[in-house]
């Protein structure tokens, strides 16, 4: 070791553990709040997509 290099001490790796988990914990709730918005949006989809169809069965009938 040179004499300008300090010693990694357990308190240095604790630190390094606890950001390491922050990081971690951050990502996750990122990917959570943006799988909750795929979902949102597929859900709007497909509402959208049943009110298409049942306005497209209902003016069929209407004429017929």
């Amino acid at each position: 070791m040179t004499p300008t290099e300090r010693p990694i001490t357990v308190e240095d790796l604790r630190r390094k553990a606890m950001r390491v988990r922050d990081i971690a914990d951050s990502e996750v709730r990122h990917l959570r709040d943006e799988r909750a918005t795929q979902v949102v949006v597929a859900g709007v989809a497909v509402v959208v997509a049943a009110v298409a169809l049942a306005y497209y069965l209902g003016s069929r009938r209407r004429y017929v």
